[in-house]
């Protein structure tokens, strides 16, 4: 830690610009009379960016807010300043509107376009080798024996595999979530996820 004394510009400080006029080790006595009446006495690290407290005569560490008043600072594109202070949000999920933050809607990744017809027969896609990974299993379990498949379950088996073969393919309201379109899971089928 730097254990020195410094003496800086007063005028200059209520700028929150730090010029210093001297720095000894050594405390100044009567440093107002030395400096005019011109400097404020800082002990120790000076913050590079400082905000002057005329009732004490001193300084202290700048607030961000006061660094962007004074344009020392600049608001990062995930940032925006709310009833005074910066505050920080996630521009993929939260917008701004009527000066709060709120998450957003799928209309609103649709508007974006994050949410194509593409990007959600993608997911489904996915969803559905997944599923099917599962009916694979449950297929295998059945000709082992390790599963007793009745003619009905067959049947559901059957529809759900063709219903998700048809999912992206069918898929055409972005208006809608996917996930609607989806088949009903087969809990025989489920058990294999």
């Amino acid at each position: 830690m730097n254990k020195n004394w410094h003496y800086i510009c007063k005028e200059h400080a209520k700028k929150g610009i730090v010029l210093c006029f001297a720095t000894f080790l050594e405390k100044k006595e009567n440093y107002e009379e030395y400096f005019d009446n011109r400097a404020i006495e800082v002990y120790g690290e000076i913050p590079h960016f400082i905000t002057y407290i005329e009732k004490t005569n001193s300084i202290r560490k700048a607030t961000d807010e006061e660094k962007l008043e004074r344009n020392q600072r600049k608001l990062a594109e995930n940032e925006v300043v709310i009833n005074g202070k910066i505050i920080s949000y996630n521009t993929y999920s939260q917008k701004i509107v009527d000066n709060n933050i709120i998450d957003k809607i799928r209309e609103d990744y649709i508007r974006e376009g994050l949410i194509t017809l593409e990007s959600e027969k993608e997911k489904a896609r996915l969803e559905r080798d997944k599923q099917f990974k599962s009916l694979d299993l449950y297929d295998k379990a059945v000709l082992r024996g390790d599963v007793k498949e009745t003619e009905n379950m067959k049947i559901e088996r059957d529809i759900f595999r063709k219903s998700w073969l048809e999912v992206p393919n069918n898929y055409k309201n972005l208006n809608i979530p996917i996930e609607e379109f989806y088949p009903i899971e087969i809990l025989n089928i489920s058990y294999f996820l």
